[in-house]
């Protein structure tokens, strides 16, 4: 993909990224395929796509706000995420996939709702399950970002969508007090390191279209700058989480439709 095409693709794709915590992924890879690119070379590709977009996102979030991102969580997260990958693709081998993606997608859903205020939006009674940790002292935060990162993991290679979706409801959800642009920052702030692991391996195993990528990065980085400068100065953290609850939905049908193909 290149041209026009290809910088409309990298916008949206940057622009998402940037707004909603997310990789990037789910847009550039499926997008790619419908266009007639293998799907091995497509999510390769994308991967070079997530990579400069998130560590764009970390540079515009320290220059416009650099307090936002919590850099502890993120660190954990980020070492969760690299133990959660291969327990995915072990739990892949042995369980059907139908049921699990089935599963994660009613997940999303239930997420989504609440995000859009349908199903409400307090979270107290799912971080009352969560209270053991928060008095196990400098041992809680680790402990509950790295289990939110294993999730991200597991779920990434799973279900093949991107860890934003688990980490910035976690954030959200899980740690508490943290608004939507802080969970996003730190939810790009942790996929660096394994976006670039991912990319690398990509690159390995030549499952990249180099013109692809060429097209799509210089608009996806660009969108990124703009979004993090939305999410932080422009759009209410309470529009944000309703926008981003559409896109859990939306992520979710996407799913769903694959179990039925």
């Amino acid at each position: 993909m290149k041209g026009l095409p290809a910088l409309l693709l990298g916008g949206v794709a940057g622009l998402l990224s940037g707004l909603l915590g997310i990789g990037g992924g789910l847009i550039v890879g499926p997008t790619l395929i419908l266009f007639g690119m293998p799907a091995s070379r497509a999510l390769g590709t994308s991967l070079w796509v997530v990579f400069p977009v998130a560590t764009a996102a970390v540079i515009a979030e320290l220059w416009f706000a650099p307090l936002q991102m919590l850099w502890w969580p993120a660190l954990w997260i980020a070492i969760g995420g690299q133990i959660g990958a291969p327990i995915g693709a072990a739990i892949l081998l042995r369980l059907p996939d139908y049921g699990l993606r089935l599963a994660f997608a009613f997940f999303l859903f239930w997420v989504g709702l609440r995000n859009i205020g349908l199903l409400g939006q307090g979270s107290s009674g799912i971080q009352e399950g969560f209270r053991v940790l928060n008095h196990l002292g400098a041992w809680g935060t680790p402990l509950l970002a790295g289990s939110i990162g294993i999730s991200a993991g597991i779920c990434s290679t799973l279900f093949g969508v991107g860890g934003g979706v688990v980490v910035v409801p976690g954030l959200l959800y899980l740690l508490g007090g943290i608004a939507f642009p802080s969970a996003a920052a730190t939810s790009l702030l942790a996929m660096v390191p394994t976006a670039a692991r991912g990319a690398w391996l990509a690159r390995n195993q030549n499952r990249l279209d180099l013109a692809s990528i060429k097209g799509l990065v210089p608009s996806a980085t660009a969108a990124t700058f703009v979004a993090v400068w939305l999410r932080d100065f422009v759009i209410a953290p309470a529009v944000l989480t309703q926008i981003f609850g559409a896109f859990l939905l939306f992520v979710a049908s996407r799913l769903i439709r694959r179990n039925s193909a």
